[in-house]
């Protein structure tokens, strides 16, 4: 067996490898991370010292049981960036829609285990211990003893049974297993209850991405679901009729819904959590949401101080100019996510006198593209979009020297999306493939292709080349209508014409799915997408490149568009990727998908962003300023363990 303190699943996430540089960073952050003695009962001045004011006073008023009765037994412990903090404080936020949780996933996420401060790879975190198999089919976990949620009830391996088998084994609940716990077949794995700490999964196949999942904080706190709480609303435990009377009077037209209503940790301030942060007022439109502290969170820092240091965090909802407004004027703490990029030189001018500082950290998920429908309704448009000589005129068509400069002053990173060089899948020169403008190498492409100019100048395939470019507008990042302007009239030089279409976000999720557009304008991510696979590999009706394919694969066959041969390969080399037994055969099969993208150019770049603006208010101490990925993968700010960042003043 190999635990999770002494060998990392996810080896070769540098070219320096992960027991270089890296490994030594881990082995240094375990000694701060790893169990301590139980701590001693406390009182009075002492437990004051140990915990939060707010708490002290809810103690002493009979309101919370003593600080050593809310811990578990063996702490996690949390090496603070910035050396020992205060307690207390609130954190202002805001974020553009009122159904985003990444304030929680940023901030109160929780995970039986979690990344280690450099993202390179799992620490234990609810569970206290674990190991997986030398094949990647077997992982153990145990438990703190001792943990609690939010509102006091023990926390224990009958609240994972319940999620796994309750709810991801629910077929009304969950119709099919996702991929981050699903096994051979689209079943769930062998769940093995040892004890009331200890529960073990076994899996058919090897997974090697388990782990990896695990630490996502968007996956991870979806696996910690409250039997107690949650099963008065599921069909299988509460009395049926009381079941659907409460669905009726809720507003829901069938209690699924209304399963899904009450366990969400952004919307349902009831909820126990488990995590530094719950949310005690929920946000609507315009609205604010307020988050306090978990008075059973289960981690200190290593004087014994339970965490977090601030006690509060409240988040408005706001448009986008007015967002930036506020972190304009110092009004955020605290912010990465939603904070527009073209905005960076005025928080720059203001900085200094509004009182924060501005950070740049590395850009992910910015990248502008262009993916062709490889799986379009229409054969002849199928076919067409399928000629990898097609997709390269397209690209060489494009003057992304121009987009850059009246975008991004010139600033803007061009390249194709594919896994960067840097990263475990990267290939030497990926993304560079007919990169550079030249229009006369397009028109020759497109001539050899037979698409012929007629007195509009526009080409024909039996009908004109004429598309439409659906897309999500948004200016937070690189202004998307400018941009693909620009693509139009680079195309229409050589004979292509597209018409914009924007449209909101739930049309373009029932156009995808539903496998009707010509092509789609996205922001993509370039690394870590195995955790995500429909951004490289047709592996659900959701696919941005080929959703028709991805129907076929989620169906096994019943239902969608069987792929070309290419992109069988594609699908064999990610099934070997997800199965395989060493972090070797895993690098291996990324590898081969990633020069699989970069030959053909399935999805069209543009260019990125040259980094992402953080604001940070000049009293918080804690946030890390080796400019780390701001990563839906890693939490965005979560990157940094806000539990231990506080206000020196």
């Amino acid at each position: 067996m190999i635990t999770g303190s002494s060998r990392s699943p996810f080896a070769g996430q540098s070219r320096r490898g992960f027991l270089g540089t890296a490994g030594i960073a881990l082995g240094a952050l375990a000694a701060g991370c790893t169990a301590r003695e139980p701590l001693p009962p406390t009182d009075g001045a002492g437990a004051a010292a140990l915990e939060s004011p707010v708490l002290v006073e809810q103690v002493q008023a009979g309101k919370l049981p003593a600080l050593a009765d809310r811990l578990p037994k063996v702490p996690q412990v949390v090496q603070p960036v910035a050396g020992e903090g205060k307690h207390g404080g609130t954190l202002h936020r805001a974020q553009t829609e009122p159904t985003d949780n990444a304030s929680v996933t940023a901030f109160a996420s929780a995970g039986l285990i979690e990344w280690n401060f450099e993202a390179t790879g799992p620490q234990p975190s609810l569970a206290e211990e674990y190991t997986r198999s030398e094949d990647n089919k077997i992982f153990t976990f145990v438990l703190r003893e001792g943990l609690k949620w939010s509102d006091g009830e023990p926390f224990g391996v009958d609240d994972l049974l319940f999620a796994f088998q309750d709810w991801i084994g629910n077929s009304t609940l969950v119709p099919a297993i996702p991929v981050w716990f699903a096994d051979a077949d689209q079943k769930l794995p062998k769940i093995t209850k040892q004890d009331e700490r200890t529960l073990v999964l076994t899996f058919t196949q090897s997974f090697a991405l388990f782990e990896k999942y695990l630490c996502h904080p968007a996956v991870s706190i979806q696996l910690l679901k409250p039997k107690h709480y949650l099963q008065q609303f599921h069909a299988e435990y509460a009395d049926q009729a009381e079941l659907e009377a409460a669905t009726r009077k809720a507003g829901f037209d069938s209690w699924d819904q209304y399963f899904a209503d009450r366990c969400n940790p952004w919307t349902n301030p009831d909820l126990p959590v488990l995590g530094a942060y719950r949310v005690s007022k929920a946000a609507g439109p315009g609205g604010t949401a307020t988050l306090d502290r978990n008075p059973y969170y289960h981690k200190t820092d290593p004087a014994g101080r339970q965490l977090p240091y601030i006690d509060k965090l409240q988040v408005q909802v706001l448009d986008q100019a007015a967002l930036d407004l506020r972190a304009s004027n110092g009004d955020l703490d605290f912010q990465g996510h939603f904070l527009g990029y073209n905005t960076t030189q005025v928080y720059l001018q203001n900085a200094d006198s509004k009182g924060f500082r501005v950070l740049r950290w590395k850009p992910t998920a910015s990248l502008l593209a262009l993916a062709p429908n490889l799986s379009h309704a229409d054969p002849v448009w199928r076919e067409l979009f399928a000629t990898k000589d097609f997709r390269h005129a397209l690209s060489y068509a494009i003057d992304r020297e121009e987009i850059n400069q009246t975008l991004l002053g010139g600033l803007g990173v061009i390249r194709q999306p594919v896994s960067t060089e840097g990263s475990p899948y990267g290939i030497e020169g990926g993304g560079t493939t007919a990169i550079e403008h030249d229009p006369d190498r397009a028109n020759q492409l497109l001539d050899g292709l037979g698409l012929e100019r007629q007195g509009d100048l526009r080409r024909y395939r039996g009908k004109p080349l004429e598309f439409t470019l659906t897309y999500l507008d948004s200016n937070f990042e690189i202004p998307r209508a400018d941009a693909f302007n620009l693509v139009r009239k680079h195309w229409a030089a050589v004979g292509v014409k597209i018409n914009l279409r924007p449209v909101d976000d739930t049309l373009y999720l029932q156009l995808r799915v539903s496998n009707d557009f010509d092509i789609d304008g996205t922001t993509t991510p370039e690394d870590d997408w195995d955790l995500e696979p429909v951004w490289f590999i047709p592996t659900s009706p959701n696919s941005h490149t080929a959703p028709g394919y991805g129907m076929w694969y989620n169906t096994s066959g019943k239902d969608g568009i069987e792929p070309s041969a290419e992109f069988k390969q594609l699908i064999t080399n990610w099934e070997r990727l997800r199965t395989a037994a060493t972090d070797e055969d895993r690098i291996a099969a990324g590898q081969a998908i990633t020069q699989q993208h970069h030959e053909n150019v399935y999805v069209i770049g543009l260019m990125k962003l040259p980094f992402k603006p953080v604001i940070v208010n000049t009293s918080i101490k804690g946030v890390r300023e080796d400019e780390p990925k701001l990563s839906f993968y890693y939490g965005r700010e979560g990157i940094t363990k806000p539990e231990q960042i506080y206000y020196a003043d």
